[in-house]
């Protein structure tokens, strides 16, 4: 992302392109030990999230998998995605009723398991695959060490179909009609940095961006170096949401802390620096509703302790691909969107280094993602039992709570983060709109399950 305002930042990357995934030639089908088939019965899954096969695999051991014509499946030892590998393995893919060969892999190329297998493939054919685990060079092998085999079926989750960007000030004016219709639907916006400073243009963003249809959402840029205590981030994360909080919605991008730079390392201990994003991610959900989304960088995510993974995760690997997955999580078992480049041309934004990124999964899961079809929670719960009506409203607007007890507080804020009003309900309440301008508005609604926010339009 590289927004800092206050300092000159260098950008140097480099491109860790995986190898080839689905190669010719491989093990033969008879490859086996003395256990064959392991585990035993066949897998399926439309899961889009990494599944573990068995973490007691040996080099020898084949798998059954029933696939679906069309559909993209990927199997790996890679630690990355959840796999382990005690030894150096090599994966071969069959067609189980004729036995021929379609696919293999012995080295992925991985920046942190360089000799781990892995195959993505598309099925060509609805039926049985089989999928034979030996060691590098077609060897067998038994008993500990074990290695752990996952897979998944990328089919619901195609990477490269939802699009989006990430921007700042130094972007300048921005069309975002001719963004949308560029094909990007989703865009995080820089809000804030440490305490006291408000991007120029995050207001117009979040308001001219939703009006053309983008899924909009706020990031803050940590300044750790300027308030590394924990109370340092708690009050970094209430300024965020001094400025940003009223146009932080459901079905809109969740809010976003964005942590770079090689200083977090240099001067914070692992639980440290835990501890400082746990603090300003605690105080952002609790305020919100909304768990907010993690940017980090690849040797930050490995820095981390693990019980951070319950936030999504944004990455920054800048390989140039919509559909290479970013090579490093770290501690993370999945990820959510990824950064693929710094320098890419978007119509609507002016200059040749717009940020682009790419969303993990369909359609519909970045519905679910931005909390528009995801239910079983008390953020959701709260949203679906609020009525406002109607919508654009004139000189008066109605909230209808069906809660249990009806008790929450309304606020209402302009476009520029004043309150306007505030009032109490207890059921269902109407509220006089007399004196305020036409535009939008947000609306914060408070009660004991959580807090949802709203958006309003008056027109008249």
């Amino acid at each position: 992302m590289k927004k800092q305002s206050l300092s000159l930042v260098i950008l140097i990357f480099s491109l860790n392109i995986m190898a080839q995934t689905c190669g010719t030639g491989g093990c033969a089908a008879t490859a086996t030990n003395s256990t064959g088939q392991y585990p035993t019965g066949t897998f399926s899954t439309t899961s889009s999230s990494w599944t573990t096969v068995s973490a007691y695999m040996n080099g020898g051991n084949f798998t059954l998998f029933d696939v679906t014509n069309g559909d993209t499946y990927e199997w790996t030892y890679c630690s990355d995605f959840g796999g382990s590998m005690g030894w150096d393995a090599e994966l071969t893919l069959f067609n189980n009723t004729t036995g021929a060969t379609l696919c293999n892999n012995d080295n992925c190329g991985r920046t942190n398991c360089t000799t781990a297998p892995y195959i993505r493939w598309t099925a060509t054919f609805s039926g049985t695959v089989k999928l034979l685990t030996t060691v590098s060079g077609c060897t067998t092998n038994m008993n500990s060490p074990f290695s752990t085999l996952v897979w998944r079926d990328t089919s619901g989750t195609p990477l490269g179909q939802v699009l989006g960007v990430d921007v700042y000030s130094g972007n300048g004016t921005i069309n975002w009609n001719q963004v949308k219709a560029a094909g990007y639907i989703f865009a995080w916006a820089k809000a804030t940095e440490g305490v006291g400073y408000t991007d120029s243009e995050y207001l117009n963003y979040a308001v001219n961006g939703v009006a053309a249809g983008m899924k909009m959402g706020a990031y803050h840029f940590a300044r750790g170096d300027l308030n590394p205590t924990n109370a340092g981030a708690i009050n970094e994360a209430n300024y965020f949401l001094s400025v940003a909080q009223p146009y932080i919605t459901s079905c809109q991008l969740p809010p976003a802390l964005d942590l770079e730079g090689s200083y977090w390392q240099t001067n914070f201990t692992s639980a440290q620096l835990t501890a400082w994003i746990q603090n300003w991610m605690n105080t952002v959900q609790s305020a919100t509703g909304i768990k907010p989304v993690l940017y980090i960088g690849s040797s930050n995510c490995s820095y981390v302790n693990s019980s951070l993974n319950i936030y999504p995760l944004w990455r920054d690997d800048v390989n140039g691909s919509t559909t290479t997955p970013p090579a490093n999580i770290g501690v993370w078992t999945t990820w959510a969107i990824n950064q693929y480049s710094w320098t890419g041309t978007v119509n609507g934004i002016a200059g040749s280094t717009i940020d682009l990124d790419v969303f993990n999964g369909d359609i519909s899961a970045f519905n679910s993602f931005l909390g528009c079809s995801t239910t079983g929670i008390n953020q959701m719960l709260l949203n679906n039992s609020f009525v406002i009506y109607p919508n654009p409203s004139s000189n008066s607007f109605h909230i209808d709570y069906t809660g249990v007890n009806g008790q929450a507080i309304v606020n209402v804020y302009d476009i520029n983060g004043q309150l306007i009003l505030s009032q109490e309900m207890n059921g269902k309440i109407i509220i006089d709109t007399g004196s305020l301008s036409n535009g939008i508005y947000n609306v914060n609604i408070t009660n004991s399950d959580g807090v949802i926010n709203k958006r309003l339009i008056i027109a008249r």
